[in-house]
């Protein structure tokens, strides 16, 4: 079974519905359910998502729209060597490090971000949800 690793930037795309980037990701969330491919994130995007929205919104939204998205996703656990690996890696952003290596140790090939640049340190594909369309669309 294909995982596929969400970054919350993804997630809120679809949560708070910012064009032009909130289709693509519903598409991709279709598409994968569809193919069963397992869609994950981590505790790290699941906490983010909940404080952006409850400031931009308010809490009520953040926690209708949390319990959405835990309805789509599983979690990943995040423990002492994800910490350790992100707090000595050459990731500029130790956010998108721990989430990088929490990836990485749960047996992940693939990062869905439309932050490519701050993956360039992974050894994941590191693809935006359009880009993974076009992936799947020609294989």
């Amino acid at each position: 079974m294909k995982k596929l690793f969400l970054d919350s930037d993804v997630l809120l795309d679809l949560l708070l519905d910012r064009e032009p980037f909130s289709d693509d990701i519903a598409t991709l969330i279709e598409k994968s359910i569809d193919s069963e491919a397992k869609l994950c994130t981590s505790p790290i995007s699941i906490t983010n998502i909940n404080y952006i929205i409850g400031r931009l919104e308010n809490k009520n939204k953040a926690d209708l729209k949390t319990k959405k998205i835990l309805k789509i996703v599983s979690m990943e656990n995040i423990g002492q060597s994800i910490i350790d690996k992100a707090s000595n890696s050459k990731f500029k952003d130790f956010e998108d490090s721990v989430q990088n290596f929490c990836a990485v140790e749960s047996g992940h090939e693939i990062i869905i971000t439309r932050n490519t640049k701050d993956y360039k340190e992974s050894e994941l594909s590191i693809l935006t949800p359009r880009e993974y369309l076009a992936k799947i669309k020609s294989e």
